[in-house]
Parts: C-alpha cells; sequence; structure tokens
C-alpha cells in the first residue's frame, strides 16, 4: 500500500510516497515530474525495499522553493527531509535533474549514501559548452512562457520517448508532465543550467550504476559513459529501445536491473 506523508523542512513542506518495507530506496524525480513518476518502481520494489519517491520543492504537493536556489538548496532539503524521517543512510536513485541532484548529494553527504543509481543523466549545465548551456535553458524557460504546462507536456512528452513507445507509455509521461507548477520549474531550469556535478565525484565514495537509453535524445549515452569514467567503479547499463524515461518505458527491465544492483550491495 503507498501512503503518501508530507515533512517540514526549514519552513517548507516536503511530499512524498511511501510503500514496502526494508532498507530505504529514496527515488528523485526529473524536471518535469514529481513522486508519481516512479509508480512502477513503487510497484516493482517495495516487495523488497521501502520507497521513497519525493515531490522537490516547487513540484506535487510540496512547498515552493526560495527565489535563488541552487542545486546544493534541493541537497540541503532532501537531508532534512530524511532527518525528519530518521534515515541515516538510504539508496539514493536520481532520474535526469534529479540524477545531477543525486550527485550533488552523494558528494555533499556521502556517508548518507549506502548505494547511487543515475538514471539517464548529466553532470549539470556547466558540464556543456556555454552556447549549449544557455540555449536549454532560454529553449525551457521559452516554452514555459509560451504555452500551459498541458501544451508543454504534449509537446515535450514523444521526444523523451525511445521510438518504439506504446500509446500507454506516451500517456502516462503527458499526463504527469502535465502536472508541473511553472514557477518550480522554473527554478528547477535555473538551477540545472548552473549546476556542475563534477567536483562531487571524488567524493562519491558509495557503489554508483549508471542507466541510459540506447536512443535518448536528451542525455546521450555517451555522457554515461563519461560519468561511469568520471565516479570511481562505477557500472554502466544501457537498455536497447529505450529514451529519456526508462522506469516508465520498460519498467520489467529496469527494475530488475536495479534489483540486481541492489542485491549485490547487499551480498546476496
Amino acid at each position: 500500500m503507498t501512503a503518501r506523508g508530507t515533512v517540514g523542512v526549514n519552513g517548507i513542506d516536503i511530499s512524498y510516497l511511501q510503500a514496502g518495507s526494508g532498507s530505504p530506496i529514496v527515488m528523485l524525480h526529473g524536471i518535469g515530474g514529481n513522486a508519481t513518476q516512479f509508480q512502477h518502481q513503487i510497484d516493482g520494489l517495495s516487495d523488497t525495499w521501502t520507497v521513497i519517491t519525493w515531490d522537490a520543492p516547487g513540484y506535487g504537493e510540496s512547498g515552493n522553493p526560495g527565489d535563488d536556489w541552487q542545486m546544493g538548496d534541493y541537497a540541503t532539503a532532501l537531508a532534512g527531509m530524511l532527518d525528519t524521517l530518521n534515515l541515516s543512510q538510504v539508496y539514493l536513485l536520481g532520474q535526469s535533474w534529479g540524477g545531477v541532484l543525486a550527485q550533488t548529494f552523494a558528494g555533499k553527504y556521502p556517508q548518507r549514501v549506502r548505494a547511487l543509481i543515475l538514471s539517464d543523466t548529466s553532470m549539470g549545465g556547466q558540464s556543456q559548452p556555454e552556447a549549449d548551456r544557455l540555449a536549454s535553458l532560454n529553449a525551457r524557460l521559452s516554452a514555459l512562457e509560451s504555452m500551459t504546462p498541458a501544451e508543454l507536456a504534449a509537446a515535450r512528452a514523444p521526444v523523451l520517448l525511445g521510438p518504439n513507445h506504446t500509446a500507454d507509455v506516451l500517456r502516462e509521461v503527458e499526463a504527469v508532465m502535465a502536472q508541473i507548477h511553472p514557477e518550480g520549474y522554473r527554478r528547477a531550469a535555473i538551477a540545472l543550467a548552473e549546476a556542475d556535478s563534477r567536483p562531487y565525484h571524488s567524493a562519491i565514495e558509495a557503489p554508483t550504476l549508471i542507466l541510459a537509453g540506447e536512443h535518448d535524445r536528451i542525455v546521450p549515452p555517451s555522457t554515461a559513459s563519461a560519468l561511469q569514467a568520471a565516479i570511481p567503479g562505477a557500472q554502466l547499463v544501457v537498455f536497447p529501445g529505450n529514451g529519456h524515461m526508462g522506469g516508465q518505458e520498460d519498467p520489467t527491465t529496469y527494475n530488475a536491473t536495479i534489483r540486481t544492483f541492489l542485491n549485490q550491495v547487499e551480498g546476496r
């Protein structure tokens, strides 16, 4: 059974979904997502672990972040949520935007991450050429100004998926993205453009698994390979046929890969 909870962290309400029992896996959604993005992972992994998926500040049922928040501020908020839930150490999964946050958190709080899973993610905007970084940010902000969340989701969702996606998966991804709050999305986009996870890689001590989609048009597999090279001992799995949303496009394979990795970490 999945339950929704809310905790207060430094004056901001942070909402999350939780299901299962056992060691906790905390999942951080992408820039167009929210806690419900991981429903397939809740359904598929909560038989063995406690799965917790948050609404980042500015998303879902959580309160808004500060006007000047950077990725480190989201990491501090995440640490506060874990403190309130009495979770001293967790498995941490971050997808896309949430993956940059997960790298930041693992670098700032290495002792709190028992294992790290980075899914379809980059090293942050500052790792890109300046022209590419600004073009990506301006495209997001321009779309936000010219379209409603539903229109933005309809335009963006097909780009996120691999060539063989089903109509059901497209509807699912679009429905989640249509729930974005414009100001939360704006702040997250700016934080992503200004983020650089590279200084944190040497501090990451946890076993790390990197997941990528063969046909990801947002974060190509070459970026995943660069991440693997940058994080000591990291493993890399590329899913054939998938785009940017592996957890929704092929949850059976995605979840099985996570299960195998975590069983290795736990010595099973």
